[in-house]
């Protein structure tokens, strides 16, 4: 593993930085240089990672624009199937989850899940088979639990079901209802494991509970020598308002609100996220090695948090400015962060090296919903212009190995079999 040090490339490019974070003041990050990107000859496998797209409209999302450019780029250039994939963090649609069909919110429902799913509808992305992968996050399900949340992200499902029998390659990882982990081993040395999170969060039976983490740790122990990458909504560590802790004094005038609304248990410092964190640090402990990435969404903005502990995830990072944008701070261990739209991209080049690159756009042109037409198109040809790259780091080096042990490791594991214990064991009812 090597995280890539040295000087910002100028000083205007150290401003950027900074000011770009927003928030609570300027934040100090270790300093960085941008790496030259790999040539797609020198790439196995690319992977975006995007979060919180639940409000993006076509021809008025320019995060969406973009990367259904690069989507397309990174498709023809490598011109071989399955290579480039997208995973939605969560949050897919807002606010409140796919509603039922007879709903009158439905058409907007399902318009805002279409402008993420036709990401992979481009030509060269259909021609070769680009995959577009789809976690749920909290408003996925409704920000409920029980029957009334599992009928929302049912419906996601299913609306996704339906754009695979039109030729989309599109799957909700894991299905609905059932926390996961969903496990696929994206190359000879990388292992792709997806959780739900909302659904422990809202779930209440123990055995339940511990039969999910049980089928965690067997999907982290089993992947042997290959690098792990984590992908979930909630994130493992966060400089947005989800991690961040509420003074005391704030607290106690804010606790009966923050129960009545729900928020409460979406928040990293919650008893119950905490619960959940613990769970996952043991689980790491026993797989004898944590996982190169976490990945997540949930707070709106772009952040790279590096290892404090020798179990943390190597490289815990927050991609969830596909539609909102919220303040980040200052925390231990952040590598980067930027209150900006953007995505990121994980490179797996043939050498086994990985590499991140974070693009990020501007704050102002989130969204383009002028009312005028020229004045539409401009707002998406400017914001357009504005995304670059804005962070990039080597996170884990490159190896060579012989072919033929490049032959004799398998290139692709079994899915893990659904949870026997029914996700939704007890009624619907309000979270805490």
């Amino acid at each position: 593993m090597r995280y890539v040090a040295g000087p910002f490339r100028s000083a205007a490019a150290l401003a950027l930085a900074l000011a770009g974070c927003g928030g609570r003041g300027a934040i100090e990050l270790p300093p960085f240089e941008l790496l030259d990107p790999s040539p797609p000859s020198a790439v196995d496998a690319v992977v975006f990672l995007v979060g919180d797209g639940g409000e993006s409209i076509a021809g008025r999302s320019p995060v969406i624009a973009k990367l259904s450019a690069d989507v397309e780029a990174w498709s023809g250039a490598m011109a071989r199937d399955s290579v480039v994939s997208v995973v939605f963090l969560g949050d897919n649609v807002y606010p409140e989850g796919m509603r039922n069909a007879d709903d009158p919110n439905y058409a907007a429902d399902s318009t805002r899940l279409w402008t993420q799913i036709e990401v992979v509808g481009g030509p060269e992305a259909r021609a070769h088979g680009s995959v577009a992968w789809f976690l749920p996050g909290n408003h996925d399900w409704g920000q409920t639990r029980g029957d009334e949340g599992l009928a929302r992200v049912m419906n996601q499902d299913l609306a996704l079901e339906t754009a695979q029998e039109l030729g989309y390659h599109v799957d909700f990882i894991p299905p609905g209802g059932d926390p996961g982990p969903f496990v696929r081993d994206l190359r000879r040395n990388v292992r792709l494991v997806a959780i739900d999170t909302h659904w422990f969060l809202q779930e209440r039976a123990v055995a339940a509970k511990d039969e999910f983490f049980e089928r965690i740790t067997e999907a982290l122990v089993s992947a042997g020598d290959r690098e792990v990458i984590l992908m979930a909504h909630h994130p493992y560590r966060s400089a947005g308002p989800h991690g961040a802790l509420v003074a005391t004094s704030r607290a106690l005038g804010l606790l009966y609100l923050l129960k009545k609304s729900g928020t409460l248990i979406q928040d990293l410092n919650s008893p119950i996220y905490e619960d959940f964190l613990g769970r996952l640090d043991r689980a790491f402990a026993a797989s004898g090695r944590p996982p190169l990435i976490f990945a997540g969404g949930h707070d709106h903005s772009l952040q790279v948090h590096l290892a404090e502990r020798p179990m943390d995830p190597r490289f815990s990072l927050v991609s969830g400015a596909a539609s909102k944008i919220t303040e980040v701070s200052q925390v231990p261990g952040l590598g980067y962060a930027a209150a900006r739209p953007g995505y990121m991209t994980l490179v797996f080049r043939t050498d086994d090296a990985v590499e991140l690159y974070v693009t990020g756009g501007d704050p102002n042109r989130l969204i383009c919903d002028q009312a005028d037409a020229t004045e539409q198109a401009t707002c998406m040809t400017d914001a357009l212009a504005a995304f670059e790259i804005v962070y990039s780091a080597t996170l884990l080096s490159g190896t060579v190995l012989e072919p033929a042990l490049i032959d004799s490791i398998p290139p692709e594991a079994q899915p893990v079999e659904p949870m026997t214990v029914p996700p939704t064991s007890v009624p619907p009812g309000a979270l805490p």
